[in-house]
């Protein structure tokens, strides 16, 4: 990340809850492993990590939420949050997909530049996303965000990558169904705000935002892709 840019960012579409702020180069996350973690628990968080980073709320450039798809109550809590402190303090929002948080914290961790970021979806389903990284980092998305059926569904063989994400796990036949396809795995990466942190300052800087009213949840549960 660049100077100047200030933010805060939530990600809570899996089991651990993440909060982290941003301060020019300097990054506060707090890491909150209970599931459960109330909406109190978060607002406190927020305000440790803000006042960590030397700031206040609305000396922020932006909110940045993972928009999921992942788990319907953390996304739409995520989505409640960030709309609040939008509206209570006129600030933008970034809405980043929590399958591309994923792929580019797989990325910085283990130097790969294709990623097939995956959560259980339950219901017998996964969501997935493969997302492949420019040498300067940035992130372009070659299959979208989507519902697919992990004892079928097949990646491309013409573009292997590197399997992130507990969704793999979650379907145990799933990841063998790839063959060499898959390049490598990371099965216990989860999304953190952390990783957030970074696509949201792309996005910002692009001019990306959406207003408080627009921050919605990604929930894809409308369709099922096998192939």
């Amino acid at each position: 990340m660049t100077d100047e840019f200030a933010c805060l960012a939530v990600e809570t579409a899996t089991d651990v809850c993440t909060v982290a702020a941003v301060n020019a180069a300097e990054v506060h996350i707090v890491e909150l492993p209970d599931p459960r973690a109330s909406v109190r628990d978060i607002y406190h968080s927020i305000n440790r990590v803000v006042s960590e980073a030397g700031l206040t709320l609305a000396e922020l450039d932006c909110i940045a939420f993972g928009a999921g798809p992942g788990s319907f109550t953390g996304i739409r809590v995520a989505a409640s949050v960030a709309q609040s402190l939008a509206f209570g303090f006129n600030l933008p929002v970034c809405r980043v997909s929590s399958l591309a948080v994923l792929a580019a914290g797989a990325r910085q961790r283990h130097d790969v530049n294709c990623v097939a970021a995956c959560l259980d979806a339950r219901k017998a389903q996964a969501y997935l996303g493969i997302y492949q990284f420019a040498e300067d980092g940035t992130i372009l998305s070659v299959l979208a965000d989507q519902l697919v059926d992990p004892l079928a569904y097949r990646l491309d063989p013409d573009r292997p990558a590197f399997a992130a994400g507990p969704g793999w796990a979650s379907y145990p036949t799933f990841a063998g169904l790839q063959g060499p396809a898959i390049t490598g795995s990371d099965f216990t990466a989860k999304p953190s705000a952390g990783d957030l942190l970074a696509l949201a300052q792309s996005q910002f800087r692009r001019g990306e935002t959406v207003d408080a009213q627009s921050a919605l949840p990604n929930y894809l549960r409308d369709r099922v892709t096998g192939t």
